[in-house]
């Protein structure tokens, strides 16, 4: 009889350290199911999606420029102070013509990054379900299907939002800030500690915004496909 083979260094490595074999059957599934692929579609979508979200941004750029007179004065003043001559006045009439236009920039940036959010969140549904699932997902329809990934769309920006603004809290200036508001002095040993608290806050709301998506976004498997599971 042969004996058996003798194992690799790296097999050596992956028997002795456990972490280490995690992570490379962890690579070794993300590349089996993929995992590029759904990563550059989501990097797609995501880029995509910013062209819509500055238009919306530039609409609200606009409808407060209408509504403060004055500082679109300033603006104005600004622009004439540092382009003189025709290119001046062209830009003063190209920003005069998206304030009149905000209405309609808005709408259509809005439809737009909706449309471009859904396929986003689409692609991110199926990235996460063909990661962490191994039996087959049907789709529930196409109606409801968009009404899922709007659900699950608002809910993570929600999440997201969420997560930048504890964030940003736990930073040392905003911290600072609270502490003079509610009349507490401040003290040196208040910077470590802040930024401390700020690594803590930032570690704990990541590991929430993904444990949700991880828990939330991925779809439902049917009745049929969990009685043909294993077992």
């Amino acid at each position: 009889m042969s004996e058996p083979a003798e194992e690799g260094f790296l097999d050596r490595l992956r028997s002795r350290h456990g972490w280490l074999d995690h992570v490379i059957r962890a690579y070794q599934r993300f590349d089996e199911r993929n995992g590029g692929f759904f990563a550059a579609g989501l990097t797609y979508y995501t880029i995509f999606a910013l062209f819509p979200l500055l238009m919306v941004g530039f609409a609200v750029f606009g409808f407060v420029l209408a509504r403060r007179p004055h500082l679109l004065s300033t603006i104005d003043d600004h622009i004439r102070s540092q382009v003189s001559g025709t290119l001046g006045n062209q830009l003063q009439e190209l920003m005069n013509s998206a304030i009149d236009a905000r209405t309609s920039v808005g709408v259509i940036g809005l439809v737009t990054a909706v449309w471009a959010g859904l396929g986003w969140i689409s692609h991110l549904r199926q990235a996460l379900t063909e990661m962490w699932w191994d039996s087959h997902v049907e789709s529930p329809g196409f109606v409801r299907s968009k009404f899922s990934d709007l659900l699950a769309m608002v809910g993570t920006f929600a999440v997201i939002l969420a997560t930048v603004a504890l964030t940003t809290v736990g930073h040392a200036a905003p911290m600072a800030a609270l502490l003079k508001w509610l009349g507490v002095p401040q003290f040196a040993v208040f910077d470590w500690l802040f930024w401390l608290f700020s690594i803590l806050i930032a570690t704990l709301v990541s590991w929430l915004l993904f444990t949700w998506m991880i828990a939330r976004l991925p779809g439902r498997r049917s009745a049929s496909s969990i009685r043909c599971g294993p077992g």
